[in-house]
This record gives C-alpha cells, sequence and structure tokens, in this order.
C-alpha cells in the first residue's frame, strides 16, 4: 500500500459545475488564477458550464475551467484586468482555463483531465490545448506526462507571468 490515502477514494467528475459547489469552486480557481489586488479582491461571476469539479464525497478537491468559442469559466475578465490580458491564438482544440486541485499528486488532476478528453471527443475536437507558464515546471511535467506537446510559446495571458508555453493533446492520436 502506498502512503497516499486519498488515491482510495473515488473521485467523482460533475460538469456543468453544480449550484451546491460553485462558490467553492470559484473560490478555488480565483484562488489559483484570479488577480489579487491587495486585501480581499471579490471573485467574479464564473460560468458553470464552462467548469468542471471533482469530488470526493461531499469535498471539492479540484475545479477546471474550460474555454471555447463561447466562453470561459471566467464569464467577464474585470475591467481593470480587461486591457491587460492578451489572449492566446484561437484555436479548434477545447481549450483548459485553468485546472487546480487542493492537494497535489491525489490523481485529481488526472481524473479532470481524464474527463476533460472524453468532453472534447464529445464535442468532436481534435484535441486539447494548455497554457502553462514556462517557469511552472510542475505543470509542464504533468501535461507532458499525459501526453500534451508543446506546440508554441508566447507571452499570453497577464503580463507579469512571463513567456506562456502552448501544450497540446492530440485526441486523434493513436497509442
Amino acid at each position: 500500500m502506498t502512503g497516499n490515502q486519498w488515491q482510495a477514494c473515488r473521485i467523482d467528475i460533475h460538469h456543468p459545475v453544480p449550484d451546491c459547489v460553485m462558490a467553492d469552486a470559484a473560490a478555488l480557481w480565483w484562488r489559483g488564477f484570479g488577480i489579487w489586488t491587495g486585501g480581499q479582491a471579490a471573485i467574479p461571476a464564473m460560468d458553470a458550464a464552462h467548469g468542471m469539479v471533482a469530488m470526493q464525497g461531499d469535498q471539492l478537491v479540484g475545479v477546471a475551467g474550460i474555454r471555447d468559442g463561447d466562453g470561459g469559466f471566467l464569464k467577464k475578465i474585470p475591467r481593470f484586468a480587461a486591457l491587460a490580458y492578451r489572449a492566446a491564438p484561437a484555436t479548434s482544440d477545447m481549450v483548459i482555463d485553468g485546472i487546480i486541485a487542493r492537494e497535489m499528486r491525489q490523481g485529481t488532476g488526472r481524473a479532470l483531465i481524464g474527463a476533460l478528453v472524453e468532453l472534447a471527443r464529445q464535442r468532436g475536437m481534435g484535441g486539447l490545448r494548455a497554457e502553462v507558464q514556462k517557469s511552472n515546471r510542475g505543470a509542464r511535467q504533468f501535461y507532458a506526462s499525459l501526453g500534451f506537446v508543446e506546440v508554441g510559446r508566447g507571452r499570453y495571458g497577464w503580463p507579469w507571468t512571463g513567456q506562456v508555453l502552448l501544450l497540446r493533446h492530440d485526441l486523434n492520436r493513436r497509442g
């Protein structure tokens, strides 16, 4: 037996985000990807249809945002931030609009990616794209372990995030 007590617990994935956990899901996602202005920042409205949550029993353990041609998990970029945000090139792939787990290395991220793969296939999309800070070695390793490969790089997202890698998982790839 491994020392990881959580991997033995079932992770259930829900999409869209259920109303009963939306506030907690939004707070967890915003803590990982939001813009902090000092003090207590208000969490903007999120779109349940562009989100997915991982649950263990009644506990929220992870959140994934989804971005496509109809928008993303964040319903609207706050006005002060919209001027600074730089979008990555358009794609026909489903874009992972941030993925965060309460605890790392518990299988939560892998479960969310698996569900995103299935959702993208159901929608007839050819791939999943993740936009990862070049400096985020852990995220780069995580995505590489799931078959994502670098397809581009640039200065996307917030100006202070530095260079961003565009990673893609080809859903039509065999093997």
